[in-house]
């Protein structure tokens, strides 16, 4: 009987101690993917290196991230950030290949991300989360109702993405050269026929510069305003998207290159206007154009502007892939990205000039202050223009129906 009891509570001391293993390892997993709290996202994410992928075609951006961003996270966490160049849509592939081939250790951490590509991520389950709900900052400084916290053009966002920050078309031109420039489409096409060979935009479907500004002609030479944000089949959209071909074609023998040629990329349609062979330029940076007056490169007379019938306003984010080695440590980063100072600091025209995320309503009077005096400059405009003449961005379906109909629609014909 006493061997009995012996065997019998050798064999509970067995399960004990299995189940308490058990247990180790499964509050082991939970503290390398999933998170309770702040606080165990900041004991598991300290001292790493953390890998970005992201769009490196501006070096002021670049330099932010470099400089700024890299300091502040290795004196604070401990962090350090390395910074890979890379487009959107090479980072999506890379990441469909690792999912496919099962690669369980990644080489990005974090990606900067939005619209079509988030989209795709998100199906595809090539990001991990949800994990914004973690993020002190994003609760503190942010209204938690804006359209944008909630959905990216039309995807709902389920807390797999952090904004970082928000961007509008901008149109820039010399007042010196050009006192009085078109207000809309309409009067550009006017103004196109006049003055040929002075204006053109970045090549579609390359450059995502190119297809917004054709996705903002949508707005006013279709008249129509919501139907964007609906669903409409792909029948539809070529029905509603024909004063749009023909507009286009009508003034393509009037650009730059007599319509033949397109600049491949943003920078090269800047470099065009900086050498006064184009008269207008475009780009989402709205405050780059007072950034680059500032440094000598633009004289004092450029300024920047909107059309009076809008422009295409988007936010971007930040997301963490399905397979990211360490992704304690990029929650740590993308907190760091959407605090006021470093959101204050990318809105300097001299360092960045992208549109803070913050609620105003939601900072100290010192912080205001900061943000105000980061977005002054002649050639900045107000943030209430700006406001006022938004116009919301396509579903992310849409994007890619311009992109086809820009292809068989007018390259092709």
């Amino acid at each position: 009987m006493k061997k009995n009891n012996l065997i019998v509570i050798l064999l509970l001391i067995t399960i004990v101690l299995s189940i308490s293993a058990c247990s180790k390892e499964k509050v082991e997993n939970k503290n390398t993917d999933n998170f309770d709290s702040f606080k165990q996202v900041e004991e598991n994410g300290k001292n790493k290196e953390v890998s970005i992928f992201m769009w490196g075609g501006n070096e002021n951006i670049n330099k932010y991230m470099d400089n700024y961003i890299a300091k502040g996270l290795k004196e604070k966490y401990g962090i350090r950030l390395k910074r890979i160049p890379m487009n959107a849509p090479e980072f999506i592939s890379k990441l469909l290949n690792e999912k496919k081939g099962k690669v369980e250790n990644g080489t990005a951490d974090i990606i900067w991300i939005n619209g079509e590509n988030f989209k795709t991520a998100k199906e595809g389950k090539l990001i991990w989360g949800p994990f914004t709900h973690l993020l002190p900052n994003l609760k503190t400084y942010y209204e938690a109702d804006s359209d944008d916290l909630k959905y990216d053009t039309g995807t709902k966002i389920d807390g797999y993405e952090g904004i970082w920050g928000r961007a509008q078309l901008v149109l820039t031109y010399d007042s010196a050269v050009l006192p009085n420039p078109p207000n809309n489409f309409k009067e550009l096409k006017t103004w196109v026929k006049k003055n040929p060979g002075k204006f053109t935009f970045p090549k579609l479907p390359d450059d995502f510069v190119g297809v917004a500004f054709v996705r903002t002609a949508y707005y006013e030479l279709t008249g129509e305003k919501d139907i964007f944000q609906n669903d409409m089949s792909k029948e539809e959209f070529m029905k509603v998207s024909r004063p749009v071909i023909e507009y286009f074609k009508e003034i393509n023998p009037y650009l730059w290159q007599d319509g033949e040629a397109f600049p491949p990329t943003q920078a090269k349609l800047d470099e065009l206007f900086k050498n006064g062979e184009i008269a207008m330029t475009i780009g989402f940076e709205v405050g780059k154009t007072e950034g680059l007056i500032k440094s000598g490169l633009y004289p004092d007379s450029v300024r920047t502007y909107v059309f009076d019938t809008g422009t295409i306003g988007n936010s971007h984010y930040l997301a963490i892939p399905f397979n990211s080695k360490e992704k304690a440590a990029a929650m740590l980063v993308i907190n760091y990205l959407e605090s006021p100072d470093a959101q204050i600091e990318k809105a300097k025209a001299s360092v960045w000039g992208d549109m803070s995320a913050l609620d105003a309503s939601k900072l100290t009077k010192e912080e205001l202050a900061s943000l105000d005096e980061a977005t002054k400059g002649g050639a900045m405009i107000p943030l209430k223009t700006l406001s006022d003449n938004r116009l919301p961005e396509m579903k992310s379906k849409y994007i890619e129906w311009v992109k086809e109909i820009w292809l068989t629609q007018i390259v092709n014909q």
